[in-house]
């Protein structure tokens, strides 16, 4: 009988360790098992962008706008645009400055003082005389210098709100027409302070010449 009980629990034994082996065997999946393994995919770096091939020697630089040398937006024909500055004033005095900007691809010849004439409300010519230089700023020479695009040249208009007699209508201007150069249409342009440009009953209206900016 001792004999019987050893031999069967000897075969319970290597029964429940047959039943554990199975089991781990079917749990497992490595390189040795039935089970296909998952496939393993390695990335890739990215190519880098393409550089950008070089301009030939003397290509003009390129604008925003991709277009080599293209002039500014709403540049006038002549290749350069007329603008004007705040008005300052001083015990009567008046001054406003004019600019003179190369907005084209070209360079432009500018050439002494600016041709001014004062308009009114209705852009009509007003009964103004201009005179060429100014008492205010008498070192200011003309002279003749080329403006490459994108240079800036300045002026100035002077002018006293002086009145003197009673029975003369005092003349307040609205706008200046501005001939910049030679061969270059007018621009008529306002103050930048929306004016006007008071010029009591003198009736005179001083300039001084263009100057590059330096």
């Amino acid at each position: 009988m001792r004999t019987r009980r050893g031999t069967l629990s000897g075969r319970l034994g290597a029964g429940a360790a047959l039943v554990a082996l199975a089991a781990v065997g079917t749990g497992c999946d490595d390189e040795t098992g039935d089970a296909p393994l998952p496939e393993r995919i390695t990335a890739r770096p990215a190519a880098p962008p393409p550089l950008p091939e070089p301009s030939p020697p003397g290509t003009p630089p390129r604008t925003a706008s991709g277009a080599p040398g293209a002039a500014e937006p709403g540049c006038p024909a002549s290749g350069v645009r007329v603008g004007t500055g705040t008005t300052e004033a001083a015990m009567g005095l008046r001054a406003m400055g004019l600019t003179l900007r190369n907005c084209g691809t070209k360079p432009f010849e500018v050439n002494g003082y600016p041709a001014v004439e004062v308009l009114g409300e209705r852009h009509e010519k007003l009964d103004v005389t201009v005179r060429r230089g100014s008492s205010v700023d008498s070192s200011a020479v003309p002279s003749t210098f080329v403006l490459a695009p994108g240079g800036q040249a300045r002026a100035s208009v002077v002018w006293r709100n002086t009145v003197t007699r009673t029975d003369v209508v005092a003349t307040n201007g609205a706008y200046v027409r501005v001939v910049p150069g030679s061969g270059a249409a007018a621009q008529t342009v306002a103050p930048a302070d929306g004016g006007p440009l008071d010029l009591g009953n003198t009736g005179t209206l001083e300039v001084t010449p263009w100057k590059p900016d330096a």
